[in-house]
C-alpha cells in the first residue's frame, strides 16, 4: 500500500475506532474529531498489541476478528480513563450554561443574583456596602466549589439591567463597567485570586446583566474593604448563602478545604 494511502487508513480507522468507543460508553464524552480519531488510533494499538501478546506473534496475522474486537476493547478503554482524568483533574472546560438556564433555575449554593453591583436602589447613589456584598459573594465561591454571580437581576430572577450601575460611572459602558469589576476584585480579594474569575455581559429578558463566573481557588482567599483598612475576612459559600467564618471556624474549615 502507497504510504498516503496507508496513512489515510490509519486516520480513517482511528476515526471509526474512535466513534465506535463514544457509541459503546455511555456519557457525553464532548469530544471533537481529532481527539476522537487520536484515541481510537491509540486504542487500535494498545488493543492489537494485547491480543498479539495473548496469542503469540505467530499467530497475529490470522486472528483478523480477535485483532479488531481488541482494538475496539482498546479504543473504549483509552476513551474511558480519559474521560475520568479529564473530569477528575479539570484538564477540559465544561460548557458554560446558557442564561436562561442559570436564572430560570434560581439561586443555588452555586449561584447568586444581586440587583446592582454599585447603586443603592432606594438612594439612587453609590453604596460601598452593596459593592462589598459583590466581593464577599465571590469569596464565597472562591473559598467552596465556586459558583456563578449574575448582576443585574433581582432575587426573583426578574432582569433589572446594569442602567442603574451605568448611570453613575463617568464613562456608561460596559468595557469600563468591566474594568471597574477587575480593579474592585484586585483591590477586595488580591491580585491571585483574578485567575480563578471571569466576567461577560449578557442578554438576558431585554436587559444586560453581568455573568461573573468563579472557579475554586487553590488556596484562601480574605475579602478586604476596598476604602478602608485591611480586615482580612474570610467568607465561604455554605448552602445558599455566604458565610463569614471567625478564627477558630477558618482554621477547622482550611484544614479540610485545602490539604
Amino acid at each position: 500500500m502507497q504510504t498516503p494511502l496507508f496513512i489515510f487508513a490509519i486516520i480513517a480507522g482511528g476515526l471509526v475506532l474512535g466513534l465506535i468507543a463514544r457509541w459503546l460508553l455511555p456519557g457525553d464524552q464532548r469530544l471533537s474529531l481529532a481527539e476522537t480519531t487520536l484515541i481510537g488510533m491509540v486504542g487500535a494499538g494498545i488493543g492489537a498489541t494485547g491480543v498479539n501478546i495473548i496469542f503469540g506473534v505467530e499467530e497475529f496475522d490470522r486472528l483478523s476478528v480477535a485483532t479488531l474486537i481488541g482494538a475496539i476493547i482498546g479504543s473504549v478503554l483509552v476513551l474511558g480513563v480519559g474521560t475520568w482524568l479529564a473530569d477528575h483533574f479539570g484538564w477540559r472546560n465544561k460548557p458554560e450554561p446558557a442564561i436562561d438556564e442559570i436564572i430560570t433555575g434560581g439561586e443555588t449554593a452555586t449561584v447568586e443574583f444581586k440587583s446592582t453591583a454599585r447603586r443603592n436602589l432606594h438612594t439612587g447613589q453609590r453604596d460601598d456596602k452593596i459593592e462589598l456584598g459583590i466581593a464577599k459573594t465571590v469569596a464565597g465561591f472562591l473559598n467552596a466549589d465556586g459558583g456563578t454571580l449574575v448582576i443585574g437581576v433581582d432575587d426573583k430572577g426578574n432582569a433589572l439591567g446594569l442602567d442603574g450601575d451605568l448611570s453613575i460611572m463617568k464613562a456608561p459602558d460596559h468595557d469600563r463597567y468591566e474594568l471597574w469589576l477587575t480593579d474592585f476584585f484586585e483591590t477586595t480579594l488580591g491580585s491571585p485570586a483574578l485567575a480563578f474569575v471571569s466576567a461577560r455581559f449578557e442578554t438576558y429578558a431585554g436587559s444586560d446583566v453581568v455573568v461573573v463566573n468563579v472557579l475554586p481557588s487553590d488556596s484562601p482567599v480574605f475579602v478586604n474593604e476596598p476604602k478602608g483598612n485591611r480586615t482580612a475576612d474570610f467568607y465561604v459559600r455554605m448552602g445558599n448563602s455566604t458565610r463569614r467564618l471567625l478564627t477558630d471556624e477558618y482554621a477547622d474549615y482550611a484544614r479540610s478545604r485545602w490539604k
